[in-house]
C-alpha cells in the first residue's frame, strides 16, 4: 500500500509540473519609474529618455542643440542602459538606480547647424544624484 501511494503522489507531481510547464507566461509587470534622467554637472545640459520604449531629448545647452529619437533600453538588475547611434550621433547612458548616479557619452558628427570647428563635438556628463536633476538649461546658456 505505501509503494502505491508514493508512486501515485510521483504521478500527480509529473502531471503538475507538465501543466505548470504549458501555462503562458505572465504578463510582464511595467516599472512604476518608465523615465529616467542624466544632468550634466556643470550644467551644460541634460538627457531624459523613457525606459519603455527608448524615446530621449537630449539638450546640450551650451552649444543650443536639441536631438530628439529613439534608442535601444537594456535593464540588467540595479542597472539601466540606453544607447542610439545613428549617422548624425551616437549617445550611451548609464544609470545605476541603486547608488541614484549616471553617467552620458554624446557625440555628434553633424551638427544641426554645421558650425563645428572640428570634425565632431563629444560630452562625457556624470551625474552624482539623478534624483535632483530639473531638466532645464543654466541661465548662462541660450
Amino acid at each position: 500500500m505505501r509503494k502505491l501511494s508514493i508512486l501515485f503522489t510521483l504521478i500527480v507531481m509529473l502531471v503538475g509540473v507538465s501543466a505548470q510547464a504549458q501555462k503562458k507566461n505572465p504578463p510582464q509587470i511595467q516599472p512604476r519609474i518608465q523615465i529616467l534622467s542624466v544632468q550634466d554637472q556643470e550644467g551644460g545640459g541634460y538627457i531624459w529618455f523613457n525606459i519603455v520604449t527608448g524615446e530621449f531629448t537630449c539638450n546640450m545647452c551650451e552649444y543650443g542643440y536639441v536631438i530628439k529619437g529613439t534608442g535601444q533600453v537594456k535593464i540588467d538588475g540595479f542597472n539601466v542602459y540606453m544607447g542610439a547611434v545613428t549617422e548624425e550621433y551616437q549617445m550611451f547612458i548609464s544609470i545605476n538606480v541603486w547608488d541614484r548616479q549616471g553617467k552620458a557619452v554624446i557625440e555628434l558628427f553633424k551638427a544641426p547647424d554645421m558650425k563645428f570647428e572640428s570634425d565632431r563635438l563629444q560630452e562625457n556628463w556624470t551625474d552624482l544624484n539623478v534624483d535632483d536633476n530639473k531638466l532645464v538649461c543654466n541661465s548662462i546658456y541660450p
